[in-house]
């Protein structure tokens, strides 16, 4: 699990721009909230070898950030949950260090 995928190496630097339906823009604000806490839990589970808990909160973001639109955090997510069933700690803590990176500097913009 040491290579990133190609999405995740994509993130680099400066504002991601995702285009999310304009119906979905009441509910982005907790939305966003709840991935920020996500990111908290999952690297706390890391510090405790709770790999079960990184699989679960892994695989629920990866289902949910698709349905909203944001698909390179799909693809994080997933493979965060692969990196958990491999019991990868340096390989989770890499790609949540991106998710993070991530959510700071996503800028959405509504259709």
């Amino acid at each position: 699990m040491s290579e990133m995928t190609p999405a995740m190496s994509d993130v680099g630097a400066g504002p991601i721009v995702v285009l999310v339906d304009s119906s979905f823009e009441p509910l982005i604000p907790k939305f966003m909230a709840n991935r920020h806490k996500e990111i908290t839990v999952m690297t706390e589970a890391v510090s405790a070898h709770d790999f079960d808990t990184i699989k679960r909160v892994a695989h629920g973001m990866k289902g949910v950030s698709g349905s909203y639109g944001f698909h390179v955090m799909t693809t994080i997510a997933a493979h965060v949950e692969e990196a958990a069933k491999a019991a990868d700690e340096s390989s989770i803590r890499k790609a949540l260090a991106t998710l993070a990176s991530y959510l700071e500097r996503v800028e959405i913009t509504y259709e």
